[in-house]
């Protein structure tokens, strides 16, 4: 049986499979996703336990440089002290942090142990659980910042409701996810296609949810949200990339392996090159960021 899109509830078809997950998409939205999907529980203990993904991420923030990422986030908010911000997956608290030092009340959630106490250890409010078993109280928070959270989802209607529940009335959600109707993703499939590399933008487990602009915002008006800005960050870093090809893993096993990868890393190597030096004539980059406004209550 074909899965329904979460956005525009129309049949999706199969696209490919990544190690051992499938990925689907819409054809009326273009959103891809991973089925069948895990469950919550799965996730936390296997891929986001003590020993899994950016659990050695301890930050030591006298010496943090400064991240342009989030300087722009802060750039078109409007700060007031005092005025809380909640940060959804936020990790050891780096954007927290920053968040503080102009004045924000900042709070967390985190299911992460280790990086969530990590943010404890640099005196940041940070809860160990899920946005849902934080219970906030209702319109608790004027701004909610989810970078890079919601692509990691199971279910990413249950926490946009919830953070719908606990924002003011015309308060700020703030939303970073890469975007896959864009140069790089769309350069990076046509080698997938053509020469069976493997496709670097959709990254299952980590990521269930593959959104681009336009399908971000579908699904974000079922909310209530509207857009108020939106710009665009270019792709991470090449090695980041190249990983998550799944090639690396395997080069050194024999000599066919360690051949290909070479190859894969100067065909990459060029086309992120030619995507770097293309950033001023592109309308869409890898990763979107929007800010939407809590408009009327569901």
């Amino acid at each position: 049986m074909k899965p329904k899109c979460l956005v525009c509830r129309s049949l999706a078809f199969f696209l490919l499979s990544k190690g051992d997950y499938n990925l689907y998409k819409c054809p009326s939205c273009q959103l891809v996703f991973v089925w069948p999907p895990k469950k919550e529980n799965f996730l936390i203990k296997k891929v986001y336990n003590e020993s899994g993904y950016q659990a050695s991420k301890h930050i030591k923030f006298n010496s943090l440089p400064q991240n342009n990422s989030y300087k722009k986030v802060f750039e078109f908010l409007t700060i007031k002290k005092g005025l809380k911000i909640l940060d959804v997956g936020c990790s050891s608290g780096e954007f927290l942090y920053m968040a503080k030092k102009i004045g924000l009340e900042g709070y967390g959630v985190e299911v992460n142990k280790i990086t969530a106490m990590a943010a404890k250890k640099n005196g940041l409010k940070v809860k160990n659980c899920t946005l849902e078993q934080a219970k906030f109280k209702t319109g608790f928070f004027g701004y909610i910042f989810l970078g890079d959270v919601i692509e990691h989802l199971v279910n990413p209607a249950s926490m946009i409701r919830e953070c719908k529940r606990i924002l003011k009335r015309n308060g700020k959600l703030v939303i970073i996810t890469p975007n896959l109707d864009c140069f790089w993703a769309n350069l990076t499939y046509f080698l997938y296609k053509t020469f069976h590399i493997p496709w670097s933008s959709v990254t299952p487990p980590y990521h269930l949810f593959q959104f681009s602009t336009s399908n971000l915002h579908q699904f974000m008006a079922k909310f209530n949200f509207k857009p108020e800005k939106i710009w665009y960050n270019p792709p991470p870093k090449l090695s980041y990339e190249l990983w998550f090809t799944g090639l690396p893993q395997d080069y050194n096993k024999n000599i066919n392996n360690f051949l290909r990868y070479y190859t894969v890393y100067m065909v990459y190597g060029f086309f992120y090159i030619l995507n770097k030096s293309l950033k001023y004539i592109l309308t869409k980059d890898n990763s979107i960021c929007v800010i939407y406004s809590n408009c009327k209550r569901l």
